[in-house]
């Protein structure tokens, strides 16, 4: 195997370094994952880019099951709130309950045990919160990685996904997101609204 060769073979072996690292202009970050995913390796990797920003995907036996990226999106509790299966009042109880009493907890499985939000729609906002900060890591082309094995963080109430569906969604959603692009010329491209009173039907065909 070319992406992480004779080095990744040694995370499950007996005799193991704790600390597997490389640069992301040499084995594309894709690679990387997807070497972790068939080695079964469980530990955390790190991904740094030239800016000093911080990424972790967090493995179990191959399987992601906790990513964090820097960026704009919203946390889950805001998700859930937005989406109207949360009140704020039951976060803020959470929170407080998180903060004083069941300190490590992640909020996802605190909201189910405190009986606010069913863990079926728990588990699917996770579940995207996770494809959305892994799509996410797709963008970063540069920087340097490391993987620390045995590293862990407090599994979620969402089942780990496998590296190769995270992959592929994460296609979908640029690809996705190109046909949108191209259909408004552009990413810079501002809309202008029509003028009001007056109605206008637009087809929006990105050969044109």
């Amino acid at each position: 195997m070319r992406s992480l060769g004779r080095a990744a073979r040694s995370l499950v072996g007996e005799e193991v370094a704790t600390v597997l690292k490389g640069d992301l202009s040499s084995v594309p970050l894709p690679e990387v994952l997807t070497g972790l995913a068939e080695q079964q390796a469980t530990g955390c990797l790190h991904v740094v880019d030239d800016g000093g920003d911080e990424a972790l995907v967090y493995f179990k036996n191959g399987l992601v099951y906790a990513v964090a990226v820097p960026g704009r999106r919203p946390q889950l509790g805001a998700r859930l709130i937005s989406s109207n299966v949360l009140v704020p009042e039951d976060l803020a109880e959470a929170l407080e309950v998180q903060r004083t009493e069941l300190q490590g907890w992640r909020l996802g499985e605190l909201l189910v045990h405190l009986g606010f939000v069913e863990r079926e729609v728990v588990e699917a906002f996770v579940l995207e919160q996770v494809r959305d900060g892994f799509t996410d890591l797709m963008g970063w082309t540069s920087g340097k990685w490391r993987f620390r094995k045995g590293e862990k963080t407090r599994e979620d109430v969402a089942p780990p996904s496998s590296v190769a569906e995270l992959l592929a969604e994460a296609a979908r959603r640029r690809e996705a997101w190109a046909e949108v692009v191209a259909a408004v010329h552009g990413p810079n491209a501002v809309p202008i609204l029509s003028p009001r009173g007056g109605e206008a039907h637009v087809t929006l065909d990105p050969d044109t």
